[in-house]
């Protein structure tokens, strides 16, 4: 599955109207949080951007070390990963926002963790 699909996976999740659906949105914004602050090259980066990836491939233009930790276009769309999660009532209808293109490049067909 593509980054941007598992994203809006996790947006769908969110948006059920349940008790459970809450914690689930509360904990995401907590790992979040904690990426936000912790930076691109920490765990906590690392621990949120793992539930958007199949394969080391996808996790690594998550986490930025397949060489475009300088790319601006891809700063901007995982900038939008993490921060779109912090958006309150806006995270289950906007956490896919602007990073529709976040895949381009990153192969699928490799082996799953």
């Amino acid at each position: 599955m593509k980054i941007v699909e598992k994203i809006r996976a996790k947006k769908a999740s969110l948006r059920i109207s349940s008790e459970d659906a809450r914690l689930e949105a509360r904990e995401n914004r907590d790992l979040a949080v904690a990426a936000i602050h912790g930076g691109v090259r920490s765990k906590a980066w690392e621990t949120y951007m793992r539930q958007f990836a199949d394969n080391k491939d996808q996790l690594m233009r998550l986490i930025a070390t397949d060489n475009t930790l300088e790319n601006d276009d891809l700063k901007i769309k995982r900038a939008y990963v993490v921060g779109n999660a912090v958006c309150g009532s806006g995270t289950p209808t906007e956490l896919d926002r602007n990073v529709e293109t976040i895949d381009e490049g990153v192969r699928e067909d490799v082996e799953r963790f």
